[in-house]
C-alpha cells in the first residue's frame, strides 16, 4: 500500500468525519465526539479536540436550558395555582343559611371573573341543592355592558336550577351606569342592600325573624 495515498485518504476520511458531526450538531445529536488517538497528534488532532470540547459544552448548555424549563413551568404552574385561589378568594360563596347562599362581590369585574363567579355559584347551587342565590355587588365600582349582561345571563343561569336571584347592593354610580347602557334589569329582583336580600329570602323560605 502507497503511504502517501493511505495518509491521503485517512485525511478524507476525517474531513468527512468532520462533516458528518458538524451536521450532527446542527440538528441536535450531541453523541459524536471524537475518538482522538492520542499516540498519534497532528494538526488536525487540535481541531478534534476543539470540537470535542464544543460538543461538551453543548451537552451542558442543553442540560441547563432542560433544567431551566423545567423550573419555568414549575412556576407558571405555580402562578396558575396562585391565580386560581386568588379568583376563589375574590368570589367567595357562602352558605348563609339553609338553601340560601350569599355571593359578595367585591372590586372591579370583567368577563373573565364573571364567568368564573357563574360557575362558581351555579356548581354551588347544585351541589348545596340551594334555592335563594343573594348576588352582593356592594363593593363593585362600577360595571360594563358585558359584566351587567352577564350578570343578566347569571340570574337566568339561576332559574333554570330551579332557584332564585336577587342583585342587592347596585350603588347610584352603577345603578346610572346600567341606566345609560340600556340594560334592562326589570325581570330581575333587585334590593338596596343585603340586608333586606337576606330579610327577602327569609321571607320566600318563610323563616321567622326579627330583621
Amino acid at each position: 500500500m502507497n503511504p502517501s495515498k493511505n495518509a491521503v485518504e485517512v485525511g478524507r476520511d476525517r474531513i468527512d468525519r468532520l462533516i458528518e458531526t458538524m451536521a450532527s450538531l446542527t440538528t441536535g445529536e450531541y453523541d459524536v465526539a471524537f475518538e482522538v488517538d492520542e499516540t498519534n497528534e497532528d494538526d488536525f488532532t487540535q481541531v478534534e479536540y476543539s470540537i470535542n470540547f464544543l460538543i461538551e459544552q453543548l451537552i451542558y448548555e442543553r442540560s441547563e436550558n432542560e433544567a431551566k424549563q423545567k423550573e419555568l413551568l414549575e412556576k407558571i404552574e405555580l402562578i396558575e395555582q396562585q391565580k386560581q385561589a386568588i379568583q376563589e378568594l375574590s368570589t367567595p360563596i357562602i352558605k348563609i343559611w339553609d338553601q340560601v347562599l350569599v355571593l359578595p362581590l367585591i372590586g372591579s369585574l370583567d368577563t373573565r371573573r364573571s364567568q368564573h363567579l357563574t360557575e362558581s355559584l351555579l356548581t354551588d347551587i347544585a351541589t348545596t341543592q340551594s334555592s335563594i342565590a343573594i348576588i352582593d355587588i356592594t363593593g363593585v365600582p362600577t360595571v360594563d355592558s358585558a359584566v351587567a349582561n352577564h350578570l343578566l345571563k347569571t340570574v337566568a343561569s339561576v332559574k333554570l336550577l330551579g332557584a332564585e336571584c336577587v342583585i342587592t347592593g347596585i350603588r347610584p354610580e352603577v345603578a346610572q351606569t346600567i341606566v345609560h347602557l340600556g340594560v334592562d334589569l326589570s325581570e330581575v329582583e333587585t334590593l338596596a342592600n343585603l340586608a333586606e336580600g337576606l330579610k327577602w329570602a327569609f321571607d320566600r323560605l318563610q323563616v321567622k325573624t326579627d330583621m
